[in-house]
């Protein structure tokens, strides 16, 4: 009896064995699809980040890996991504500012490639440290800071700490302030519910609606490796969001203290933050300027990058002009 014959008539005889040759092969087709899946999402990000010129590079801080992305030449703008986000955000809204301006969009300690450490810290005061020491290594003197979200907050704060080393500062639908309507996010978290906590994929996709009013397209794979990517950093995201919680809304009593120009700009229709802390912010700081994009959400530089783009334009042309 041939090898292959003898091989079917065990199959046939023993029902046992065909169970767990198939879980065997179910095993790895299913690996093979998440590695294909993962890989699949690399290049498209690889490809992207080439179309828009920019270089992914790495630095070292305090036994850190600080993972960043930098093109163009100029003046330098650095940007700094939200709670949970990374570097990839900016990459669509950093093409169009890379032919007049040097770029560096980073990601911050626990985020995107850097390092994660559950020994670290990620309050706020700490990430301004942090970004100091990023800026420092980077060999930056004079920048053009623009943060969104929890990166608006780490940027105001290191602007009122550092404020000789920015030239002006851009917030893109900013933490720092206590909105004087409640947005829908504070609202769930009220009910006791965070949706920063998920734990299927429906979670994620509502997340991902409370985000973005008007969000790109996301090829095939890219949602699905994000979620994963999201999952697999469950307990990383649980301390910086409890690190933060402290004083991610306590900036208020720093605005006047900023003599920097300053650009708030604001998707109408965020959900996370109520866009009635723009009237806050523009009240309190000096030499500012609002902005409202409509039909925007959380996230206007990855949603309308275009649009984004050319308000953050126009203010810098302004206030150089000035």
């Amino acid at each position: 009896m041939s090898f292959l014959k003898g091989a079917v008539y065990l199959l046939n005889r023993n029902r046992f064995l065909k169970i767990i040759i198939y879980l065997i092969i179910l095993v790895v087709g299913v690996s093979a699809c998440s590695s294909i899946k993962k890989s699949i999402y690399n290049t498209e990000i690889a490809i992207e980040r080439f179309r828009s010129g920019l270089t992914l590079k790495t630095i070292d801080i305090e036994n850190q890996k600080i993972s960043y992305l930098e093109g163009g030449e100029g003046d330098t703008v650095l940007l700094v991504h939200g709670y949970t986000a990374s570097k990839e955000i900016w990459i669509r809204f950093a093409k169009i500012l890379k032919d007049q301006y040097r770029v560096i969009a980073i990601d911050l300690p626990g985020h995107g490639d850097s390092t994660a450490s559950l020994n670290h810290s990620y309050s706020i005061h700490s990430q301004v440290q942090y970004l100091n020491q990023i800026i420092d290594k980077l060999g930056l003197e004079k920048i053009h800071l623009v943060g969104n979200s929890m990166g608006g907050s780490i940027s105001l704060s290191f602007t009122k700490t550092f404020q000789a080393k920015v030239k002006t500062l851009a917030l893109f639908n900013s933490g720092g302030v206590t909105s004087p309507q409640p947005s829908e996010f504070q609202k769930l978290l009220k009910q006791g519910k965070n949706p920063f906590i998920v734990k299927n994929i429906d979670e994620f996709n509502a997340l991902t609606d409370l985000s973005m009013s008007s969000p790109p397209f996301f090829p095939w794979p890219v949602m699905s490796v994000m979620y994963q990517k999201y999952i697999d950093r469950f307990q990383i995201n649980q301390k910086i969001y409890t690190d933060i919680s402290r004083e991610l809304w306590k900036s208020e009593h720093v605005l006047k203290t900023i003599d920097v120009p300053v650009l708030i700009l604001w998707g109408a229709d965020d959900r996370l933050i109520d866009v009635s802390c723009v009237e806050i912010f523009n009240k309190n700081i000096p030499n500012s300027t609002a902005v409202i994009m409509e039909k925007t959400g959380h996230c206007p530089m990855l949603e309308k990058p275009e649009e984004a783009a050319r308000h953050y334009l126009d203010f810098l042309q302004k206030k150089n002009a000035s």
